[in-house]
């Protein structure tokens, strides 16, 4: 009887693995369809260079320059974005990319097993032994929680359905892979073999450098294993030579690399910090911030609120000072406490310090210097995994002492695991569709400009009342009054009424006068002639302002470029906000804290506006300093060059082309683009 116990067990855990993957997909499936958001749209959606039409070398090379930097940053990525692109019938289905993205968290899923079973296997055994493996099938069992708790956890859903997290997700494969085959080449290295040392510097150097080309989180991967060594590994029985060795591999894949980011770092601080110019927050504000952050990701981790998870987190408030807000003094306090605690824990080789260490190690890239957002979920995609193999850990402790109350405990663990399943469906649903999930974002997130106006532009329907919509987009424009995206939405609704109001005719008294003031608060939209002129005036006046005064968002450069694009597609709204738009385009160019990337973007957008208006001139000056502005970004070089063919300034084309050639030598000739521009100048030129 207890032989054909032992004999199922594989069975069983096998069957329950692949219980967890079904119920992964069945949780997720709702959103498998859904749309693509965020800056999934800019990266995959118009990257020109992603729609291959085959598979040869030439266009393969071009996808995997997508980033259109000097060497293929994430080019893994954007190669499999390509072949999603190809396979798919070459289109951007997004179930074809999604459930890519799913596939990948399954196998990232398996792999949380594997790293599980072998770190657990270390602590069960009575110190560290000999032995790499504790056979019990206790430990597979745990294993198998561990996996269920990431794999079906809420937090992890950005990272399968917000399509270019697959970034993220590609990244952890290598990181989790790395990580996996350092234990297994330390356990050998322990034992003695030869061989061993040279599969540890492997196992750190050929997955970080294969994930560094999926997102640079990968790098991350060294201190990782760092962790796993201080938690997992006895060194004091090791002998003196292979201390030595221990010793220089760990100075050669840490050490060394964090001397060389501190030396960098101090010779050229702008290349860590730079981003800082365009971000409404500064390096001390950011890190305090993330001292709350911090604890904010444990709480979703911990309790998975689905009213607390969304795409957008930009209703978490800046920490200002060690005091504003109080609770950033208090979060800075628990870290100093958890990090006083953690050492101690690391002589003892604490489960709980070992899942803090690598939650800190996890989040030691995105949450500290580098001025990224302040707030992302997909950013706990590694870290959680250490808490997970804890928390399974606990688990095993609490069932060696639960005697009676085992099978109690068998039903908690797997009800938590269905409530996680429960609410990731929950969350997966609401992505089903654009409207649903921008109305889901707002209610949950009623404080989020990105997400409140995110409502205003997916989630109203178009037959809906234009004060309807009006009252939407002050909503937004309310919650942050340095945007100007709102208020621009305003302005064209206010247009809408001024045209019916005028049977077609723009009835409007505007003079470009700052005589008709109206607070952002107090706006409305009445059936008014002389009400909605003096309404589109304020509004007018109060962009303006913005645009010149404030830090400019990306968000706010696009409404302005696209608005040229509707009023050149002869959108009614849009032409008679053409004086309104060149005025607004002025403004921004004026402001000097515009960055650089957005100035050479609104000076095309500028150019465009005097081609429209057949100031030739005008617009290739205005080209020309938008190419001064981006030298070294490829898309705005060919934007620059697209605006000669256009106006058969072959001189011009020529020059562009040829120093786009020089500065880009690889990407230049793999950018579609390119290619077509070239073909254009040589059939002009050899006439």
């Amino acid at each position: 009887m207890a032989t054909a116990l032992t004999r199922s067990r594989p069975i069983v855990i096998g069957l329950a693995i692949v219980t967890l993957m079904v119920v992964a997909v069945v949780a997720y499936a709702p959103g498998l369809g859904g749309v693509f958001v965020f800056d999934s749209i800019e990266r995959v959606i118009r990257t020109d260079s992603l729609q291959i039409s085959a598979l040869d070398a030439e266009q393969l090379l071009g996808a995997a320059y997508a980033a259109e930097n000097s060497y293929p940053q994430r080019g893994l990525v954007y190669l499999t974005l390509a072949l999603n692109y190809y396979f798919a019938g070459q289109q951007f289905a997004p179930f074809a990319f999604k459930a890519t993205n799913l596939a990948i968290h399954i196998l990232n899923g398996l792999l949380v097993l594997v790293l599980a079973r072998l770190i657990l296997s270390r602590w069960r055994q009575p110190g560290v032994l000999a032995r790499r493996h504790d056979p019990s099938a206790r430990i597979a069992f745990l294993a198998v929680l561990a996996m269920g708790l990431w794999l079906l956890h809420p937090i992890q859903l950005t990272s399968v359905l917000y399509i270019v997290q697959r970034m993220t997700s590609i990244a952890a494969t290598w990181v989790l892979a790395g990580s996996i085959a350092y234990i297994y080449a330390r356990a050998r290295f322990q034992e003695g073999h030869r061989a061993a040392l040279a599969l540890m510097y492997l196992s750190v150097v050929v997955f970080a450098g294969i994930g560094f080309l999926s997102k640079e989180s990968a790098l991350l991967l060294p201190a990782y294993v760092a962790v796993l060594e201080l938690f997992l590994f006895d060194r004091s029985s090791l002998a003196a030579e292979q201390k030595r060795g221990l010793a220089l591999y760990f100075g050669v894949i840490l050490l060394i690399p964090v001397l060389v980011g501190v030396v960098v770092l101090s010779l050229i601080p702008e290349l860590f910090l730079g981003g800082y110019d365009g971000r409404d927050f500064d390096l001390l504000q950011r890190l305090l911030t993330q001292a709350r952050v911090l604890f904010f990701y444990l709480g979703l981790l911990l309790i998975p609120d689905i009213r607390r998870f969304g795409l957008y987190h930009d209703d978490v408030v800046t920490s200002a000072g060690l005091f504003d807000p109080v609770s950033t003094f208090f979060a800075v306090i628990a870290w100093v406490v958890i990090l006083a605690l953690v050492v101690w824990g690391a002589r003892h080789r604490a489960p709980w310090a070992f899942a803090t260490a690598w939650f800190l190690v996890g989040h030691g890239m995105e949450s500290t210097i580098i001025p990224l957002e302040q707030v992302h979920e997909h950013r706990n995609y590694v870290p959680s995994t250490g808490l997970v193999v804890a928390a399974a850990y606990y688990v095993g402790i609490a069932w060696e002492r639960a005697g009676r109350l085992r099978m109690a405990l068998v039903s908690a663990s797997v009800i938590w695991l269905v409530a996680l399943a429960l609410v990731s469906h929950m969350r997966a649903d609401s992505w089903r569709n654009p409207a649903l999930m921008m109305e889901t974002l707002a209610r949950h997130h009623p404080q989020s400009y990105r997400s409140v106006v995110a409502y205003a532009f997916n989630s109203i329907p178009v037959e809906a009342d234009l004060s309807v919509r009006f009252d939407a987009f002050k909503r937004a424009a309310l919650l942050d009054d340095r945007v100007v995206a709102p208020l621009i939405e305003m302005a064209k609704i206010a247009t809408a009424v001024g045209d019916f109001l005028g049977g077609g005719e723009r009835t409007s008294r505007y003079s470009g006068g700052e005589g008709c003031k109206i607070p952002i608060r107090k706006t409305q939209l009445l059936a008014d002639a002389e009400h909605n002129a003096c309404l589109l005036e304020a509004l007018d006046h109060e962009i303006g302002d913005r645009l010149s005064s404030e830090l400019v968002r990306t968000g706010d450069v696009v409404v302005l470029v696209s608005l040229v694009d509707c009023a050149l597609e002869g959108n009614r709204e849009c032409m008679v906000l053409r004086g309104n738009i060149r005025r607004w385009h002025a403004s921004a160019l004026s402001n000097e804290r515009l960055p650089l990337i957005h100035r050479a973007a609104l000076e095309l957008s500028v150019a465009k506006i005097h081609v429209s208006a057949g100031d030739h001139e005008a617009a290739v000056r205005h080209a020309h300093r938008a190419g001064e502005l981006a030298a070294d970004n490829l898309a705005y070089r060919l934007q620059e060059a697209t605006l000669y063919a256009l106006l058969a300034r072959w001189s011009d084309l020529g020059l562009v082309l040829g120093e786009v050639e020089t500065r880009f030598p690889v990407r230049a000739n793999a950018d579609p683009a390119y290619r077509k521009l070239k073909s254009q100048y040589d059939s002009a030129t050899s006439q």
